[in-house]
């Protein structure tokens, strides 16, 4: 049996190519939702053609979005792990495989439930690295755990393979990251979009990291990031249950929704937020995702962080701005020398991890 374990969005983005093909190849797989996330989950699956999970570790109604959430989230995860066999439905053991992917916390607990159950554990998004601790945090700290509670490591690419090399186990290159797949399935489906953009130019802006929405500081200079941005474009300000939040918490709510080149809108669905980054002049973000969907793109990034464990786009179409005000303006002044032709290569990296533990879907 081929087990994923997924908590967030970005996982279930990302995996999804991988569980489609072991369905097109008639292989035994099932999945297993940690909800992590829960917002918009729904849409999601309906949107990729993907099943209900076939288990529910932690079953509320809401979602990890603040830290009251995000510690009974643990708390439940943690306890969740005493019944570990169960939730993977009894298929343990050197002859089954567990999927864990990226960076999150879900992605050490669905480790950890290989681990403890005696299974083998695949790391997808393998060897990416900041190589500084507390940046990003907990994403850096998460990897270094996975990689040593695996052992198969699926890297996109040599550097990142290169980074796993001290650790045991089955390395595979999968060239690139399955974002790649992601893209490809979203540009084939865009018409499904329903969103209403601007007809006035206009820029994307998305932020959802700890440590840039719980430091005011930090969160502050991204906004005065985008206000400049604002002065020649209207901005789409996407907001994350938790970037929701933290715009009460820390008083900004009056401050961007005064300025009437801000949009504010819900979380996006995936077919809506690719019709905005697509259609957009330049995006504002500091995701590590977006910065590999956009590198495909050839869309000029400006990152809204001071490291990146991605190698894609930098010094091509994305610019790390470590939030330094003059660094940003210079890249929103002349934002289109980023700009590129989109990355054409025939390259499929959710068939190259399929191809690499099909014998345990058998």
């Amino acid at each position: 049996m081929i087990h994923f374990i997924i908590g967030t969005r970005a996982q279930l983005f990302k995996m999804t190519p991988a569980m489609l093909e072991c369905e097109k190849r008639g292989l035994e797989w099932r999945w297993v939702y940690a909800a992590q996330h829960r917002d918009t989950f729904d849409q999601t699956l309906k949107f990729f053609g993907l099943p209900p999970a076939d288990y529910t570790v932690v079953d509320w109604d809401t979602e990890a979005k603040t830290i009251s959430k995000f510690l009974y989230w643990m708390w439940k995860m943690t306890l969740g792990l005493v019944h570990s066999k169960k939730i993977l439905a009894g298929y343990t053991g050197k002859k089954h495989i567990v999927l864990t992917h990226g960076d999150t916390n879900t992605t050490v607990f669905g480790a950890l439930i290989g681990r403890l159950t005696r299974t083998n554990v695949m790391h997808v998004e393998s060897g990416l690295r900041s190589f500084n601790i507390f940046n990003p945090f907990p994403e850096e700290i998460n990897r270094l755990i996975t990689f040593r509670l695996s052992n198969y490591y699926a890297c996109p690419g040599d550097w990142a393979l290169g980074n796993v090399q001290k650790f045991k186990g089955v390395k595979i290159n999968t060239l690139q990251n399955t974002q790649m797949d992601v893209l490809r399935y979203g540009l084939e489906n865009l018409e499904k979009a329903t969103i209403t953009l601007p007809k006035t130019k206009f820029v994307v802006l998305s932020t959802h990291r700890f440590e840039n929405l719980y430091n005011k500081q930090r969160f502050e200079k991204i906004l005065t990031i985008a206000e400049y941005a604002a002065k020649k474009y209207k901005v789409i300000m996407p907001q994350h249950p938790v970037t929701e939040g933290q715009i009460d918490k820390l008083g900004f709510r009056q401050r961007i929704e005064s300025n009437k080149n801000f949009i504010l809108m819900p979380r996006l669905e995936y077919e809506n937020y690719l019709k905005a980054i697509v259609e957009s002049e330049f995006v504002m973000t500091d995701g590590g995702g977006n910065q590999e969907e956009l590198y495909h793109l050839g869309k000029p990034t400006l990152l809204l962080r001071n490291e990146t464990e991605r190698k894609e786009g930098l010094g091509k179409t994305a610019l790390l701005s470590k939030l330094d005000f003059e660094t940003a303006k210079s890249f929103i002044d002349d934002y289109k020398r980023y700009q590129h032709s989109p990355v054409k290569e025939k390259v499929y990296p959710s068939k190259i991890i399929v191809d690499s533990i099909k014998e345990f879907g058998q």
